[in-house]
């Protein structure tokens, strides 16, 4: 006979038990605070009555822009407005901050004026806050931007149907912020 070696018999399993409840336990957790952090993260348009003329014109100019501005805002360096025109470089205008470290908002509307009245055709600012400029400054600036201070102070308009001219005293309606994403 043969020698047989004894050898162990033994089953192997290739069933175990998976723990769920740390991954439950996480979730449980990580959801709610999800919908509580969505409802700050909101979007929102502010609708405005533009005559119908203005209207028009910055339908023409999202669909062909002319002309691209951007206001970096910074509370070191201040508010550095960037001009550039299709098909030239960009030129960059840098409104340092007041003596009181508030933004010269004086400033920023005289050059907003001078911008507008080269460029009437141009309605879309672009906004680029930095992450620790207050709400309330934010705020400030847009309405800056809106209108012109002085009634006297009118920007063309024109009707390329009737090629009729009417004026008004909106400069940048369309304001857009280019950094809504980041953190």
């Amino acid at each position: 006979m043969r020698n047989r070696r004894y050898r162990p018999q033994s089953t192997l399993s290739h069933e175990f038990e998976l723990d769920l409840a740390p991954l439950l336990a996480v979730m449980v957790k990580l959801v709610p605070v999800l919908l509580v952090s969505s409802a700050f993260v909101q979007m929102m348009m502010v609708e405005t009555d533009l005559p119908q003329a203005v209207k028009e014109a910055v339908v023409r100019n999202e669909k062909a822009p002319t002309a691209n501005l951007q206001l970096d805002i910074s509370g070191k360096d201040g508010l550095r407005l960037i001009l550039a025109l299709t098909g030239q470089a960009p030129t960059v205008t840098l409104i340092p901050n007041r003596g009181d470290g508030g933004f010269n908002l004086s400033d920023l509307h005289a050059r907003l004026v001078e911008i507008k009245t080269a460029h009437p055709d141009l309605f879309r600012l672009e906004l680029n806050p930095g992450a620790n400029i207050a709400y309330r400054d934010i705020v400030k600036i847009m309405d800056e931007a809106r209108k012109a201070k002085d009634s006297k102070i009118h920007f063309p308009v024109t009707d390329p149907k009737t090629q009729t001219v009417s004026e008004t005293d909106y400069m940048f309606p369309n304001v857009v912020f280019v950094n809504m994403m980041e953190g």
